[in-house]
């Protein structure tokens, strides 16, 4: 299948990135190793949903990139895509192998583009609305007229945040503006550019050190699955079979936080799948809507 040039440009910046995060595997450029002379299997990409920035997101997943390539014998690329309606849209085209989705567009992907769950983070993920510590929103009301940072419309965290507002009473009270990762959203909150962020608490443990802090938390909205790990259509039964059970075998580290990269992984019950199915809905709607 041809990729689109935005496609193309979107894996020449990411590619990059992953192969800095291949270099300690001792991987050349074009993703294959050697060892005494033979080749390895060609590197299995994995694309991430971009909640953080590039590079902090792939340190975040660097532990399960580390597990998967050494239970798989086999370079493992990780990649990201520039935002959550791009990745969808790749989905949807059958373009990746495997690739991590927010839980509705997970279910949707199951639902409607022939992918296939393969494990889900057992981690507990709530989402939070966040402001500045010393800042003026102390109640929930004192966010009318006032900005709110979140993710793309197309990530789950930000299809629990307007739904929020809108039983709030808020629902074109406040202006909502999309942020490209959820640590650029720490800035803008730091910076008054916004007076509230949504996030998921898990999201909030992966921030880099250098992120801005000192937020309170305003609210808790929500509990969502956390990012799911799917097989696109084309990946062969074999590998999607190695791969969940390199998933079910990874052990989190106890001395960092309980995060979606940090987790075990277990299958998820149809009754959580189905209560994504309105989640699903407003994605497909989105998706089809013309730009």
């Amino acid at each position: 299948m041809k990729a689109t040039p935005r496609a193309l440009q979107r894996r020449r910046f990411n590619s990059l990135l992953g192969g800095l995060a291949l270099g300690g595997l001792g991987l050349h450029e074009g993703g294959q190793a050697s060892v005494q002379g033979a080749p390895t299997p060609h590197a299995l990409p994995i694309v991430l949903s971009p909640f953080l920035s590039p590079a902090s997101l792939l340190n975040v997943y660097r532990p399960l990139r580390l597990h998967l390539t050494q239970q798989l014998q086999r370079p493992v690329e990780l990649l990201s895509a520039r935002d959550f309606r791009t990745l969808a849209e790749e989905t949807r085209r059958g373009e990746h192998p495997v690739v991590q989705l927010p839980a509705h567009l997970a279910r949707l992907s199951t639902l409607d583009w022939r992918c296939e769950l393969l494990a889900a983070p057992t981690a507990p993920v709530s989402v939070l609305v966040v402001v500045k510590g010393a800042g003026p929103v102390r109640q929930v009301a004192a966010l009318r007229g006032r900005s709110v940072g979140m993710l793309d419309t197309l990530s789950l965290t930000a299809t629990v945040g307007r739904r929020w507002l809108e039983t709030q009473g808020l629902g074109g009270q406040v202006q909502v503006l999309p942020m490209a990762s959820v640590n650029s959203a720490m800035y803008a909150l730091e910076r008054d550019e916004v007076a509230a962020v949504v996030l998921a608490d898990t999201q909030r443990a992966t921030l880099p050190a250098a992120t801005p802090r000192g937020e309170r938390v305003l609210a808790s909205i929500g509990d969502i699955p956390a990012p799911l790990l799917l097989a696109g259509p084309a990946l062969p039964r074999a590998e999607r079979e190695a791969l969940r059970a390199a998933l079910l075998s990874f052990e989190p580290d106890p001395a960092r936080p309980l995060t979606a990269a940090n987790s075990r992984q277990g299958p998820l019950s149809e009754a959580r799948l189905q209560a994504l199915d309105a989640y699903a809905a407003l994605a497909r709607q989105a998706l089809d809507a013309p730009r």
